[in-house]
C-alpha cells in the first residue's frame, strides 16, 4: 500500500491548488473517488465528498477531511514595468521568499513560472544584508517587461501564485515537497477510498477533500452542515520536533507513526481550536492497539484545523479528533515527511471505521 500512497502523494504535491483555486486538486479526488466506485459530489463551495454507505442506521456517522488547498499568495499590483506585488494568503513564512520560484495562475488555468526577486548580496548595503524583507516590499519578475506582457497572459489582480511544485524522494524512505500540508492528508484520503470500498461495516464514512482551509476553514464549514455527522477526524500534517531547533519543544518524530492531538489553539486572534473528544481518543487508542501500532501524541499553541470548526456543526455538536502524520518545515516550499507515517495513518484510520458501531462507547 506505501507504494500506492507514495503515488497519490507524488501526484498530488505537483498539483497547484492555493486556497479558492483548489480546481485541479479537486478533479484529481473526484477521479480517484471514482475509480473506487463512489459516487462523488463537488458542492458550491468546491468541497469534494464522497458517501460510504454503512450497514446499520443506528451506527454513528463518521465525516473524514483533508484539506486541498494550500498557502501562498494572490496578485495585488503589477507596476509597469511588469514586476507584480503580492497580497499572501495563509501563515506565510517571510524569511523562506525570497528567490523562491513561483507559479501565477492565469484565466485559462495555465500556470506560468517566475520568481520572487531580491537585491543582489553585491550591492545590498550593510544594513541590509541580513535583513528579512517583509512580503509587501517583494516582488515576483515573471520574466515580462510591461504590465500589458503580464495582462496578455492572462494574469491579472487576484490570480493565485503559488511555490513551484515539487516532490523530491530524500534519504529513509523519506520526501521533501510543496503542500504536503495538506496533500498528504488527500493522499490518505484516496487511500481510504480503494481500501473501505473493499468491505461493509455498520458505520457510514463520509471521504471529504475540503477547501480554504489555510484561508477560514469555510469548505469543513460548509460539508458538515451537509452531511451532519455524529464524529469526526481531521486529517493533517502535525509539527514534528525533531530537529534541532526545536529541540525540547515535544515529541513528534518524523518516521515514528502517525500523531493525534490532545489539544491545539490557535493563539492568535480566532478563540478556536480543540480539545479532542475522549471517545474519538479511545477509539483510536483502541485501534492502534489492535494494530499494534503507537499514536503520537502532542498538544500545542499555534495551530488549528478543519476540525475546530466541524465540533460546532451537527445535531448538539461533533465529537472531533485531529489526526495526522508528523512533517518539518512547514509552510515552506520544502516540507519534510515520511511515507511509511502517511501509509500508517490510512491504516490506522481504516481500522477506527471498521470497529465503529452502534455499541461504542460515545460517552465523555
Amino acid at each position: 500500500m506505501i507504494d500506492r500512497v507514495s503515488k497519490y502523494l507524488k501526484d498530488l504535491c505537483l498539483l497547484p491548488g492555493l486556497a479558492g483555486h483548489e480546481q485541479k486538486v479537486c478533479a484529481y479526488m473526484k477521479a480517484q473517488f471514482e475509480k473506487c466506485g463512489l459516487k462523488p459530489e463537488v458542492d458550491n463551495i468546491g468541497n469534494c465528498l464522497a458517501k460510504i454507505e454503512g450497514t446499520d442506521p443506528d451506527a454513528p456517522v463518521l465525516m473524514i477531511t483533508g484539506h486541498m488547498d494550500s498557502l501562498g499568495f494572490l496578485v495585488k499590483y503589477i507596476d509597469d514595468n511588469g514586476f507584480i506585488k503580492l497580497e499572501k494568503l495563509g501563515g506565510i513564512p517571510e524569511k523562506t521568499l525570497q528567490a523562491t520560484e513561483v507559479l501565477i495562475g492565469a484565466k485559462d488555468g495555465k500556470y506560468y513560472p517566475g520568481v520572487i526577486g531580491m537585491k543582489s548580496h553585491h550591492v545590498a548595503p550593510p544594513e541590509e544584508k541580513y535583513v528579512v524583507d517583509k512580503y509587501p516590499k517583494l516582488f515576483v519578475d515573471l520574466g515580462c517587461s510591461s504590465r500589458k506582457e503580464v495582462n496578455d497572459l492572462g494574469i491579472d489582480i487576484g490570480a493565485p501564485v503559488v511555490y513551484k511544485p515539487r516532490f523530491e524522494q530524500m534519504a529513509g524512505g523519506r520526501v521533501y515537497a510543496t503542500a504536503l500540508d495538506n496533500r498528504g492528508a488527500c493522499a490518505v484520503l484516496c487511500e481510504l477510498a480503494e481500501t473501505l470500498t473493499q468491505n461493509k461495516r455498520p458505520s457510514t464514512i463520509w471521504l471529504v477533500a475540503t477547501v480554504q482551509e489555510e484561508f477560514n476553514f469555510s469548505g469543513a464549514k460548509v460539508a458538515a452542515k451537509t452531511i451532519q455527522p455524529d464524529m469526526a477526524i481531521a486529517l493533517d500534517n502535525a509539527i514534528s520536533a525533531d530537529t534541532p531547533d526545536l529541540e525540547g519543544t515535544g515529541y513528534l518524530t518524523v518516521g515514528k507513526g502517525p500523531s493525534m492531538d490532545l489539544y491545539n489553539f490557535h493563539g492568535r486572534g480566532t478563540l478556536n481550536g480543540l480539545i479532542a473528544h475522549p471517545a474519538m481518543v479511545r477509539l483510536a487508542d483502541a485501534a492502534a492497539d489492535k494494530l499494534g501500532y503507537h499514536i503520537q501524541k502532542q498538544a500545542y499553541v499555534g495551530g488549528l484545523t478543519d476540525a475546530s470548526n466541524i465540533q460546532f456543526e451537527g445535531r448538539g455538536g461533533v465529537m472531533c479528533l485531529d489526526m495526522s502524520f508528523p512533517s518539518r518545515y512547514c509552510h515552506s516550499c520544502v516540507e519534510v515527511c515520511q511515507l511509511s507515517d502517511v501509509d500508517e495513518l490510512s491504516i490506522l484510520v481504516k481500522t477506527m471505521c471498521d470497529m465503529l458501531s452502534k455499541d461504542t462507547d460515545t460517552s465523555r
